[in-house]
């Protein structure tokens, strides 16, 4: 009986660090998530707006490098 319930809180242990490590933002996500708010706060300044779709686009170019930011 021991065994099995430290073989159970081993696997569980294993489980969440592996789920941690899966949900884990990856640095190109977390410049995606910069580089959004970068591009939509002077849009909220000036009182226009942009689809998210667009500005996370824009974002993801910026940050692979296949476009400079304006």
């Amino acid at each position: 009986m021991r065994t099995a319930v430290i073989a159970l809180s081993i696997l569980l242990g294993a489980g969440v660090i592996a789920a941690t490590l899966a949900l884990r933002p990856t640095g190109f996500d977390r410049c995606v998530s910069i580089v959004s708010r970068d591009i939509d706060d002077p849009v909220k300044l000036a009182g226009a707006t942009l689809d998210p779709r667009d500005v996370e686009v824009q974002a993801a170019k910026i940050c692979a490098g296949s476009a400079t930011a304006s």
